[in-house]
């Protein structure tokens, strides 16, 4: 919701106005474009391949119009025009992210059609949002076709054969355990030659506890931690009813006394990050690169942090 009860956007009137094109030069998405503005032919082969597929004549049908480049002319003038609108900045619009997020749970989880449609098209007006906020920048400006170009080249990367005659273009589809290694394959390829990164590097620490305490427990085990390390307080995703309230908000009072807080979600929040903090120092502890150390150089490396403290 936007300040004063309205909706930002999705569900106010965009007004009149005849003005047509996105700020700062945005383009429509039947063209993809590269940096700064230039037509790629490669994105433009790419964006063909995948829209001439059987599937996408499903995705991108309009009924007579092309309803997602309306969309994106609309945002450009409602931006440009609207007051609330053009004084949005990309922290200002975050909180309308998440909120607009957790709706869609909500109506994926309700398993109704129309509301499933209503959230998907919110969400995209945050992507819209964001992509005519980008194409005002004074430098390095990008727009709705960059943040597709941008898919397309991690989909070449990462997922090339859906962009050839092989598996995935009607020579017999790839089983998910081979999509996944060719990914990983990939992603991995992208990192060579750059520092490696720590084990609990490159986690968004402002998702939900929940969801962070199982990403950072999903580190933990892909780099060979032993489950005898982790403490029992991490594991309140395992355990029953009443489990995380007993866990995350053990000494509760305690801790509003500290600091105000004593919040479930706060508790199991400070909880992850000790227990990352833990990582982080017995990975520099480790005698070898955390993906070539096994569950007893981890444990030595651990102990050896537990008795320094």
């Amino acid at each position: 919701m936007s300040p004063g009860g309205g909706r930002p956007a999705s569900d106010a009137d965009p007004g009149g106005g005849g003005g047509h094109g996105s700020p700062g030069g945005a383009r429509g998405p039947s063209g993809p474009s590269g940096p700064g503005g230039a037509r790629d032919p490669r994105r433009e082969e790419d964006f063909a391949r995948v829209h001439s597929t059987d599937t996408s004549e499903t995705l991108f049908s309009t009924g007579g119009g092309d309803r997602l480049a309306e969309a994106v002319e609309v945002m450009a003038r409602i931006r440009r025009d609207g007051e609330w609108e053009s004084a949005q900045t990309h922290a200002s619009l975050l909180p309308y992210l998440l909120e607009e997020s957790w709706e869609l749970v909500d109506a994926v989880a309700d398993g109704d059609r129309d509301e499933l449609v209503s959230e998907l098209g919110d969400l995209l007006l945050q992507v819209l949002f964001h992509a005519a906020i980008g194409a005002e920048r004074d430098e390095s400006p990008f727009d709705v076709q960059d943040v597709a170009g941008a898919l397309l080249d991690k989909l070449r990367r990462r997922a090339p054969y859906w962009f050839t005659d092989g598996p995935g273009r009607g020579a017999g589809a790839l089983d998910a355990a081979e999509q996944d290694r060719l990914w990983q394959e990939a992603k991995a390829a992208e990192r060579a030659g750059r520092p490696p990164r720590g084990v609990v590097e490159g986690i968004s620490w402002d998702m939900p506890a929940l969801a962070l305490g199982q990403k950072v427990l999903e580190r933990a085990r892909s780099a060979g931690i032993p489950d005898d390390l982790v403490p029992d307080r991490m594991r309140v995703v395992h355990v029953g009813a009443g489990g995380l309230f007993h866990a995350a908000a053990h000494d509760t009072d305690e801790a509003s006394d500290a600091d105000g807080s004593g919040s479930a979600e706060v508790e199991y929040r400070r909880v992850v990050r000790e227990f990352a903090e833990t990582v982080r120092a017995a990975e520099s502890r480790l005698p070898v690169p955390a993906a070539e150390a096994g569950a007893d150089e981890w444990r030595a490396a651990w102990h050896r942090r537990t008795d320094r403290h």
